[in-house]
């Protein structure tokens, strides 16, 4: 291959990707083991080096809420897929080792555990993807549902465009996490023109509990992708991260995602 080809890949490269230092970590007790803990400590580490270089960040609102519904441990993993479709991480590095520190909990006997990471991590901007020619945002009629209660969806859009409604179900082992959901059979058109949109129109969303054994509560999400063609997605994907490898393939994009609360 020619030296100057190599070169120019390089630099390519080098324009869309930035090296960046972080820090995590994570506090435990004895509900997970030290190596899941420090694996949680890694991915807070590599959702700073995602947010100091794509400059999103998760809200403290949306994590508390989502903590308090879903679990630490599996909310945390879910934020982070999220977060990532602006950004990828190309590679992921220890800095030094691993530091472990505990300390007594206050009227306890018991003691909590705190794993701390450094890291440095390259991280590729997904810039390409992102259409700045168009907007457009989403609301829930609720935040909180009961089961068999209708959802509604409203859109605001400053142009026509296309839409892509997937439901992410971040719990699902077995089966598949994500669902088209529109467009489907009564409602095939997915050209939005008007301002203001609002769904369903010929059919009915409603809220239903999963089958999940010791959970009052649990959270899922709704990831709209707008774009300017139309785009013929897969009616299911059997990872989140399936998800993201299509998406991630495709240019001109926008995409909104909504989490909401399934209560029994």
């Amino acid at each position: 291959m020619n030296k100057y080809l190599i070169i120019f890949i390089f630099l390519c490269f080098s324009a869309l990707a930035e090296t960046v230092q972080t820090e995590g970590s994570y506090t435990y007790t004895g509900n997970i083991s030290e190596n899941e803990a420090c694996d949680l400590a890694k991915k807070r580490a590599e959702l700073k080096a995602l947010e100091k270089v794509i400059g999103q960040t998760i809200s403290s609102d949306e994590m508390e809420n989502c903590s308090e519904v879903d679990g630490k441990t599996n909310c945390e993993r879910n934020q982070f897929f999220l977060s990532s479709f602006n950004g990828e991480i190309i590679n992921s590095n220890p800095i030094g080792n691993r530091e472990i520190t505990s300390q007594q909990i206050e009227n306890s006997d018991e003691r909590i555990y705190i794993c701390k990471i450094k890291i440095q991590a390259t991280v590729k901007k997904n810039i390409e993807l992102l259409d700045t020619s168009f907007d457009f945002n989403v609301k829930l009629n609720e935040k909180n549902f009961r089961e068999g209660e209708n959802l509604k969806i409203d859109i605001e859009l400053n142009k026509p465009l296309y839409l892509s409604i997937f439901q992410i179900l971040p719990y699902e082992e077995k089966d598949y996490q994500v669902y088209k959901i529109f467009p489907n059979e009564l409602e095939p058109n997915n050209l939005i023109n008007p301002s203001s949109y609002s769904l369903p129109v010929n059919a009915k969303y409603q809220v239903y509990f999963p089958k999940i054994q010791n959970k009052n509560n649990i959270d899922e999400y709704l990831f709209f992708i707008a774009s300017e063609k139309n785009i013929n997605w897969l009616d299911k994907y059997a990872k989140i991260v399936d998800l993201k490898k299509s998406y991630i393939k495709q240019k001109g994009l926008k995409y909104v995602y909504k989490e909401y609360t399934i209560y029994k």
